[in-house]
């Protein structure tokens, strides 16, 4: 880059780091029209307008970044990652399979193309190629992640699990290593220890999403409400246009009581996925919890609100087994319901008599 171009692209960084996105924008354009160059600058807008939930923009960036630099491999991710996403590997690997023939010494190019092989569930084609990025620098980490990935998928654990030790042995400080191995112990019900490693993988890397949702839901599972609504927080930042992250955050919210943010973020997925059936449970859910907090008419009006949403669910979801906890709830608001409204009619009736009595008395003692 050109001097000014780099003063420009340093300033987003900077701004980037500090999560000013529209600063960093403006920064890495003005690189770029410093200098046409540029493909870092073209590549982190490319990263900005994928995390604003502009996938087609991104695609655009980041394929700028390649006209410049044809093997920038963070830019090949990038095109890959959005690909998958939107569960086309069969376009991921066409894009990136003639890159990795023709760049056959980037080994970081090989192993993308491993990865969206994996993800395509080609997992002997994954470990070729790994295998290949291997017999030429037998301690790239990345191609040995894509042989742990590939081998999980085959259900081979023991041998992921070893090349995951001797990975993590060349490079202990790589965040998706104790990612995987937080998986792993996840699997094996070791939740304490999966819970340290998803820690580690974010401090390493602070814009790992996939670890911050981990690490998210183990702290939901384990009522520490606070950290979890911390760590989906986090994750709406980064990634605001996926639906599960506001699904989660909404259940962090709703464990904290705090309903009004909670309901935000649930009608946020029905805006995103109208026929997401777990949205609407869990809405029901976070009705029953505040109407145990009311009393009165307010209880049994939100009780219903409750039920509404059961409703939607089980009607979203489709056929469910007989035993679907849904019906349960459905079947006890039903019978509160009735009950408490059967109590506010007979105060109300009360009330009604003792005003009745008083306004008969007050005319008596008048005629007197």
């Amino acid at each position: 880059m050109s001097g000014s171009a780099q003063s420009s692209f340093q300033q987003g960084m900077d701004a980037a780091g500090r999560g000013d996105a529209a600063a960093a924008q403006s920064a890495f354009q003005a690189a770029l029209s410093a200098d046409s160059g540029a493909y870092r600058a073209a590549y982190n807008l490319g990263v900005l307008a994928d995390r604003a939930g502009n996938e087609d923009q991104a695609l655009t960036y980041y394929r700028q970044a390649l006209r410049i630099q044809p093997d920038y491999e963070l830019a090949i991710e990038g095109i890959v990652t959005i690909y998958v996403r939107r569960g086309d590997t069969a376009s991921a690997i066409s894009f990136v399979q003639p890159l990795a023939t023709q760049y056959v010494r980037n080994l970081y190019v090989t192993a993308i193309y491993g990865e969206a092989l994996v993800q395509a569930h080609r997992e002997q084609d994954a470990i070729t190629a790994a295998r290949g990025a291997l017999r030429r620098d037998e301690r790239f980490v990345p191609a040995m992640i894509v042989m742990i990935k590939a081998n999980i998928s085959l259900h081979r654990t023991e041998l992921a699990a070893s090349i995951l030790d001797q990975a993590m042995a060349i490079d202990a400080n790589n965040a998706e290593l104790h990612y995987l191995h937080g998986v792993n112990l996840q699997d094996a019900n070791q939740l304490a220890q999966a819970l340290a490693e998803y820690r580690r993988a974010v401090e390493l890397r602070p814009d790992y999403v996939d670890a911050r949702m981990r690490l998210g839901l183990q702290l939901l599972a384990g009522a520490n409400y606070t950290e979890a609504v911390t760590q989906f927080e986090a994750v709406r930042a980064l990634v605001p246009d996926r639906f599960e992250v506001h699904l989660n955050l909404g259940d962090a919210y709703r464990s904290t009581k705090q309903y009004d943010l909670a309901k935000r973020e649930f009608d946020q997925v029905i805006q995103m996925r109208p026929s997401y059936a777990q949205v609407h449970y869990d809405l029901a859910l976070m009705y029953m919890a505040q109407a145990a907090e009311m009393t009165g008419q307010q209880q049994v009006d939100t009780e219903r609100l409750a039920q509404q949403e059961f409703t939607a669910y089980r009607t979203a979801a489709g056929p469910l087994p007989r035993d679907d906890q849904s019906q349960t709830y459905l079947d006890e608001l039903a019978r509160q319901i009735e009950r408490q409204q059967k109590a506010i009619d007979r105060a109300a009736a009360r009330a009604a008599k003792a005003a009745s009595s008083g306004a008969d008395a007050g005319v008596s003692g008048g005629s007197q």
